[in-house]
């Protein structure tokens, strides 16, 4: 169940919201909801990234899992047409 909180914008990001909103053919609670889990994700996604930075040693292994899952996947053909 969702929880209801207050908040205080300015008239001008209420309005933008509302337009957004309506656009997208959204009450203005779910388009805030949406826009709040981006900019959660998005904090998330940076502090990763700033972690990484400050440890090479792992990206270094996590970029070499990539290379070795790009080298595995060269030879899977796709199967779902077999059906």
């Amino acid at each position: 169940m969702a929880e209801m909180v207050t908040l205080r914008l300015s008239p001008e990001t209420v309005a933008r919201a509302r337009a957004a909103a309506e656009r997208e053919g959204m009450t203005l609670s779910d388009w805030m909801d949406r826009a709040a889990r981006r900019e959660a994700r998005r904090d998330a996604a940076r502090a990763h990234e700033e972690w990484l930075a400050a440890n090479p040693d792992v990206r270094d292994e996590l970029d070499g899992f990539d290379r070795l899952a790009d080298t595995l996947e060269s030879g899977w053909s796709d199967l779902s047409d077999a059906a």
